[in-house]
């Protein structure tokens, strides 16, 4: 085992496997909610291809000893991070459970959080356990969520686009079972005997009784582009609903809007990428300064968020010193 500044490294069996401390955690969600609003790297609500890749740039640079690659380190943590949102928002979703904004942990019974895990296993982990980045992963990942369902359309055409495939493929075996089967009735058993090898063989490998072996080809052909084009026209519509789905998503919540709107407003303001990333997660907590910071005129917003940020800075303080 090798032991790195800020960091430890499994070698040998599980050698992609890495222990990340809070300093770690912390610039990489600082990192990815400053790539999220950058436009050159997230649109309509996806990363693009390369986004690890300017994480691992910009974690180079602020630590520049945790040697933390893009692959497999980066894409790793992002699965943990995204599944544990993702599992924190289905429970808040239901009705018995509620967020601590400052303790940073779900709220609930013990025995409704137990119930729910046993059908929810990414759960796990959470109950009594602070979950620091929900805000700053909430701004990230919150557009991923409401298009769950486009998601789930796509696995379900996938999966029966497989299943088809394989009903069609057994079906051919069996076609082809049946007529390797297949005997002419026999005069004699001496008399024919020959002659009924030899159709057997013939038949061996055939999955039409035609005479004609270019028609046979083309019927085998002609049956499988029928099941193509049908289950392609079904994969067409899961995507044409899918489309559908995020657009309705963003039409349907102006509070995402809103905040889109706000950090535009706080980067025109010129403020730092981490005054940013601070006045977001503020955003986030309390949807209330948004709205103040819009209603105040121009002149006075720049002075708006700076308090907002003072406030934040002692809220935080307040809480570490507890």
């Amino acid at each position: 085992m090798d032991i790195l500044e800020g960091s430890i490294a499994v070698r040998g069996r599980g050698k992609n496997k890495r222990k990340w401390i809070p300093v770690e955690d912390d610039e990489l969600i600082k990192a990815l909610v400053d790539v999220s609003l950058d436009p050159r790297w997230r649109s309509d609500g996806s990363f693009k291809n390369g986004y690890t890749s300017v994480l691992e740039a910009r974690l180079a640079e602020k630590l520049p000893d945790s040697k933390i690659s893009a692959t497999p380190h980066i894409e790793s943590r992002l699965r943990y991070f995204k599944t544990k949102y993702s599992a924190l928002e289905q429970m808040l979703n239901k009705s018995g459970f509620t967020w601590d904004p400052t303790k940073k942990m779900i709220q609930c019974e013990k025995q409704q959080y137990e119930t729910h895990c046993k059908n929810n296993p990414d759960a796990k982990g959470l109950y009594g356990v602070s979950f620091p980045y929900y805000d700053e992963l909430s701004m990230v990942y919150s557009k991923d969520m409401a298009t769950g369902e486009g998601a789930e359309d796509m696995t379900d055409v996938v999966q029966n686009l497989e299943e088809e495939l394989v009903r069609v493929n057994a079906n051919d075996e069996e076609d082809g079972e049946d007529m390797t089967s297949v005997e002419t009735p026999r005069r004699s058993v001496d008399s024919t005997s020959s002659s009924s090898k030899k159709r057997k063989k013939e038949w061996k490998g055939k999955k039409t009784s035609s005479s004609d072996p270019l028609l046979d080809v083309f019927n085998e052909v002609s049956g499988d582009l029928k099941v193509a084009t049908m289950l392609i026209g079904k994969m067409v519509q899961a995507m044409d609903r899918e489309a559908s789905n995020q657009e309705k998503a963003r039409d349907e919540d102006p509070q995402q809007k809103l905040r889109e709107k706000a950090i535009n407003e706080v980067r025109r303001l010129e403020f730092t990428g981490s005054e940013v990333i601070k006045a977001a997660g503020v955003f986030v907590r309390m949807p209330d300064q948004m709205g103040m910071l819009f209603a105040l005129p121009e002149p006075l917003r720049r002075k708006y968020i700076v308090d907002m940020l003072r406030d934040e800075a002692a809220r935080r303080e307040r809480e570490r010193s507890k």
